[in-house]
């Protein structure tokens, strides 16, 4: 219990001289904990089953992305193959990356482990706050713990409910209190301008962003407001075909599979498929069957693929457009083939 009171009043400590700092927004929760013994713990080491845990932790952003924490918790472990068990604390701190929206973060550190001479691991892990309201979150974190000098890795997953206090430092917004009139004055006294703010820091005051909480790295435009610019982008879609036919040998090819992805990533577009043959054999024959192996193509991409027929058109060139013209074996394989391209245009942000 003493240690319980020694660490939160460390934590409530930190957290008061940050605000007097004005630093960005700090955090003060607890948290419950299921902790899971690596089983491969050398002789020396002692066996230890899984066990729980319960601590608090403090933490405090130093930007709108890097955020620093002290945690400490108190676990309770079993030793495997007998009914005794060890209590002891784990405590450290940790640097943490949020990687979207203030949510979602990754996290490093070195913990210290106070039980039955147990060991002082890094740990990295991945955690998300789900904000409740604007003060409470829950937190969920999963971690592992490595201990080098024994090659040992333990995991751990949180749970816990954090209360967020203090303002961003990036706000230029400053409370002024009301002051008395004069009623022989007020009809000539105005009030003071307000100072402007940013909330989004993207160099547009709110009361012209139309866009608020763009990314740190966007570049916005007047409005405040993400730009993005065109970028083209295609796929084309090869096919060899065996002599004399127009079966497609391998419908199910990852080739094929990601040429149908592309589509489906751009509904718009449409693709001409073109049949072709050798220059082997009758003219009238190769034009049927380069017009067969571009509309089995077509029917595979439909039939398994989903792709709407409207947007597939099959058109045979029998042999009037070979790829070689010379009368080897090579060059008639190369030449009995459908091709295809599609090209679509994106949008992609600009960034700073």
């Amino acid at each position: 219990m003493q240690k319980i009171t020694l660490a939160l009043a460390m934590s409530l400590s930190f957290g008061a001289s940050a605000a007097e700092n004005n630093q960005h927004d700090q955090w003060l929760g607890g948290f419950i904990e299921q902790y899971y013994n690596d089983s491969g713990y050398p002789s020396t080491a002692n066996p230890f089953d899984d066990g729980q845990g319960m601590g608090i932790e403090y933490g405090m952003r130093i930007n709108p992305r890097w955020a620093a924490r002290f945690e400490w918790s108190s676990l309770d472990m079993d030793y495997e193959n007998t009914s005794n068990e060890v209590s002891g604390d784990r405590y450290g701190v940790d640097a943490l990356y949020f990687m979207d929206s203030a949510n979602t973060y990754l996290f490093a550190g070195i913990k210290k482990m106070d039980i039955a001479d147990r060991y002082s691991p890094v740990n990295i892990g991945i955690g998300r706050h789900w904000h409740l309201n604007e003060n409470w979150k829950l937190v969920t974190e999963f971690a592992a713990y490595h201990a080098f000098s024994d090659d040992i890795t333990d995991y751990g997953f949180k749970l816990g409910l954090a209360y967020k206090f203090g303002e961003p430092s990036g706000s230029s917004y400053q409370q002024t209190e009301a002051q008395p009139q004069s009623n022989y004055t007020a009809a000539t006294t105005t009030a003071p301008t307000p100072t402007p703010t940013d909330s989004d820091n993207d160099g547009v005051f709110d009361d012209k962003d139309e866009c608020a909480n763009t990314p740190a790295e966007d570049k916005v435009d007047s409005k405040g407001c993400s730009i993005f610019t065109e970028e083209m982008v295609e796929a084309s879609l090869d096919i060899l075909f065996a002599n004399n036919s127009y079966q497609v040998s391998n419908p199910d090819s990852q080739y094929i599979a990601d040429f149908a992805e592309f589509l489906k990533r751009f509904p718009d577009t449409q693709a001409v498929i073109e049949g072709h043959t050798s220059l082997v054999g009758d003219a009238a024959y190769n034009q049927q069957l380069s017009e067969q192996r571009a509309q089995a193509v077509r029917d595979v991409l439909i039939s398994r693929y989903g792709i709407s027929a409207e947007r597939l058109k099959a058109v045979g060139y029998g042999e009037t457009r070979p790829l070689d013209d010379a009368n080897t074996a090579e060059a008639h394989r190369k030449n009995r083939r459908i091709h295809t391209k599609v090209t679509a245009t994106k949008k992609v942000k600009v960034t700073k």
